[in-house]
């Protein structure tokens, strides 16, 4: 019996392909870096990350097989929507604009966007000193120490007036009265005013009892305020960017709210790109999610960047999927069931420090 060539390649054809096509081929996840949720692993090609751990998670309790691809931000928004990857996290903020392209998960993570700025510690110019003295809390020791000085000296005035010490008229008397009441506060003593009378020196006694500590606690307050101005910038909060040069990672969901406070928008690919700009003067701050910003500050700025304002436009993040795509709902019940059994806890406090 003769074998037709055509029929015996086929045959082979289906011997080789077979097996292949019996495998489930690994989804492709797309991330970006987006610390500490989505971290290049020290010493390796890998990654880790509260999203990849999470991720990991997932994959487990779904018996999912995938790999990793990076992407740069908005590259990775494209991408999802092309189709190019399965699922992607990092960081993804689920928005109604997004929606309407992509498919979410459940959120799994609420966070917002902050403003940090470079941290003036070489001294700042004088009127930008003066501006940020009343945000420094330095007016409210010195209107406590005027008030303790103004209520003592009227009564060594009053008690010694005439005498040999304070003049009866009220001035220069009450000047006399303030300078020994300095004086005494600072414990210097010249001596040249003294109070002659006891009721005047009793007055004297309650000012070095008390006065000398009130004293004290005032300075430390002062110190500690002009610290804070020398630590501070004068971007305090997100009225100050109205003019201002702002950094964000393109694609972001910060480029809108930049422009909605008036500044003047620098696009980045990788928020370390913005990080180099603010310390370099390109920019006067940067402003995107909290989380990479709040680990930059604690693990790489060297005091030379800090956070200011309060949490802006509070988001949700969600693992994002091309539209229609089947993957989500086992990645929904995966989630669920890492809430209800306390792996999300762990890895939320393992990954921020506190619980979710």
């Amino acid at each position: 019996m003769r074998t037709r060539p055509g029929l015996l390649v086929a045959v082979l054809l289906v011997a080789h392909v077979a097996p292949v096509l019996g495998r489930k081929a690994p989804i492709k996840v797309g991330i970006a870096l987006f610390p500490p949720n989505v971290v290049q692993a020290e010493g390796s090609a890998g990654y880790t990350g509260f999203d990849i751990e999470l991720w990991e998670a997932i994959r487990g309790a779904s018996k999912i097989e995938s790999e990793y691809e990076l992407f740069p931000l908005e590259r990775l928004l494209e991408a999802i929507k092309a189709g190019e990857v399965d699922a992607a996290m990092a960081g993804i903020t689920v928005t109604a604009d997004r929606e309407a392209i992509m498919d979410f998960s459940y959120p799994y993570m609420r966070s917002g966007v902050r403003i940090l700025t470079k941290a003036d510690a070489g001294g700042l110019a004088f009127f930008r000193l003066l501006k940020s003295l009343p945000a420094a809390g330095i007016f409210k020791p010195i209107g406590y120490l005027a008030a303790f000085l103004l209520v003592c000296s009227h009564l060594l005035f009053f008690v010694e007036r005439g005498s040999a010490a304070v003049s009866r008229s009220y001035m220069p008397g009450i000047f006399e009265a303030a300078w020994c009441i300095i004086a005494t506060m600072t414990t210097v003593g010249y001596g040249d005013i003294t109070p002659r009378r006891w009721l005047g020196r009793f007055v004297a006694f309650v000012v070095m009892v008390t006065g000398i500590g009130l004293f004290g606690i005032i300075i430390a307050e002062l110190s500690a305020g002009m610290t804070l101005v020398q630590l501070s910038s004068d971007i305090r909060g997100p009225e100050d960017l109205r003019g201002r040069r702002a950094a964000t990672v393109a694609g972001s969901t910060s480029v809108d709210l930049i422009h909605l406070y008036g500044a003047r928008v620098v696009e980045v690919e990788e928020i370390e790109d913005a990080y180099g700009l603010l310390q370099a003067g390109g920019v006067d701050a940067v402003v995107f999610d909290a989380p990479p910003l709040s680990e930059y500050v604690k693990k790489d700025s060297k005091g030379e960047a800090i956070l200011v304002g309060p949490l802006l436009n509070t988001e949700s993040y969600g693992i994002a999927f091309p539209e229609g795509s089947r993957l989500r709902e086992d990645v929904n019940r995966a989630l669920l069931k890492a809430r209800e059994d306390g792996t999300y806890d762990k890895l939320y406090s393992k990954w921020f420090g506190d619980q979710p």
